[in-house]
């Protein structure tokens, strides 16, 4: 099976406490010992997973547990890039970032997440001193994640730190709404099921949850607020089972092959032949893929028709072969 990397959630905690955030209001409490998150990272390089990204919540606000992640990934034989998301809020001054990046070395990227949500706590000064301490230790990779709900949010940053020119890279993502987030979305910038929803999306990044929960993508922040185990996005627990194991078992999910082969806009085709689905979703609007997978297949009526097509014997065939053709992979 083919991934490109692995997030480990080092934990669901964060003082910045973002509008936007799928941990805000958590009830999950479980989190990682040193010696787990450890575990869990060399499991991930056994396997053979290129590049290991930490994440949270935010992982700099669980030092230690970063710290043991980032030494189990940088000290294993397969060296696999080792990057991290952040708020930067620690970057209140150079010496601060320079304290914080000298115990993590073999860092390789920094995703610096900054956007209208974040500077309502973390100023833009703070994102500037941690990309500058980056580039003293020659971490070439820096990317800011910009969550956006309006289009004239992506302009605004991109010439915030113009300053950087090529050395910044962007990711820029739309909001996917919550109970949190009040903010408007004009028509224009929403998609109908009928739109063209892209077949990539981030299965090829796995993430393994605080309490040892290995799911299928970053949709796990849903596991926050409400038990993953039934859900096709849940792929098994760290806890009971190791890490190949539980990959070697999802080989033969369909339902969770079907998302690997067809992403959003398998998801979407669903919605259109479903009579059922057509007439939950039909009229909806969606910011982005994510945003319409888990408010399909997180309903009983999308759980339901995805288990029906999956369970046709030509469907299996067709998943097979496209993930024959398009990803190489040999079923």
């Amino acid at each position: 099976m083919y991934y490109t990397s692995l997030l480990v959630s080092v934990t669901e905690s964060c003082t910045v406490g973002c509008r936007h955030c799928g941990y805000l209001g958590s009830t999950r409490s479980k989190e990682a010992t040193e010696d787990q998150i450890a575990d869990w990272v060399t499991q991930a390089c056994d396997y053979g997973i290129p590049d290991i990204i930490f994440t949270g919540g935010e992982p700099f606000q669980r030092f230690r547990l970063l710290k043991a992640g980032v030494r189990a990934a940088h000290e294993h034989e397969s060296h696999p890039g080792i990057s991290s998301f952040t708020s930067s809020f620690w970057g209140k001054s150079p010496e601060a970032v320079d304290q914080i990046l000298d115990q993590l070395p073999g860092l390789t990227h920094l995703y610096l997440s900054t956007d209208v949500f974040h500077q309502e706590r973390v100023p833009p000064a703070y994102v500037m001193n941690v990309i500058d301490g980056a580039l003293r230790r020659g971490i070439d990779y820096i990317t800011l994640c910009v969550t956006i709900a309006e289009d004239a949010e992506e302009e605004q940053f991109r010439t915030l730190y113009q300053g950087y020119g090529d050395r910044l890279m962007f990711h820029i993502d739309r909001v996917i709404p919550s109970q949190f987030t009040k903010t408007s979305h004009p028509q224009q910038q929403l998609k109908p099921i009928a739109a063209n929803f892209s077949v990539d999306c981030f299965l090829r990044t796995p993430i393994i949850n605080p309490d040892g929960d290995l799911a299928a993508c970053h949709i796990a922040k849903v596991g926050a607020h409400q038990s993953l185990d039934d859900e096709v996005y849940f792929l098994g627990n760290l806890h009971r089972e190791p890490f190949s194991d539980i990959v070697k078992r999802s080989e033969e999910n369909y339902q969770y092959q079907f998302l690997r082969a067809f992403g959003p806009q398998g998801v979407a085709r669903l919605v259109q032949q479903s009579e059922s689905l057509r007439a939950h979703f039909g009229e909806r609007t969606f910011t982005r893929g994510c945003d319409l997978c888990c408010r399909v297949l997180l309903t009983k009526k999308g759980k339901k028709a995805l288990g029906e097509w999956t369970d046709d014997s030509f469907n299996r065939e067709l998943i097979d072969s496209v993930l024959t053709t398009r990803l190489g992979e040999a079923r």
